[in-house]
């Protein structure tokens, strides 16, 4: 499958959450692994404030979230770091994507607490 193909599987799938914060760079999928790579998108509010500065992006956090086909889906999140320029304090804004506590997203963590009254973390996709 090539690469536009999974971008646009990788566009169905995702919560609009996710879509509405990060844009999708690059999609790898291996036989058991679909790795959808994200990177928060620049806010016109922050990057047309004199005031703000982004200083890129932190390291990436991984978020497990629902397999699909027996796929494990890794979500490689890339926040921006910002700079507020008057005070030389650095920020990231705040996103509730992973459920509290844990690597799953939000919705795969509800789920996998409905199934089976906790998240457990000995699955094979988890």
């Amino acid at each position: 499958m090539t690469e536009a193909a999974l971008i646009s599987l990788a566009q169905i799938v995702l919560p609009s959450e996710v879509l509405s914060s990060f844009d999708i760079t690059k999609v790898e999928s291996t036989d058991t692994e679909i790795n959808i790579h994200l990177d928060e998108k620049m806010y016109d509010t922050l990057r047309n404030d004199v005031h703000f500065e982004s200083k890129g992006f932190i390291p990436a956090v991984s978020i497990t979230d629902f397999p699909i086909r027996d796929h494990k889906v890794i979500l490689l999140l890339r926040r921006r770091k910002w700079v507020d320029i008057r005070t030389g304090k650095s920020f990231i804004l705040p996103l509730k994507i992973a459920a509290e506590g844990t690597r799953y997203s939000k919705e795969f963590a509800a789920f996998l607490k409905e199934t089976y009254g906790h998240i457990p973390g000995d699955l094979p996709y988890a």
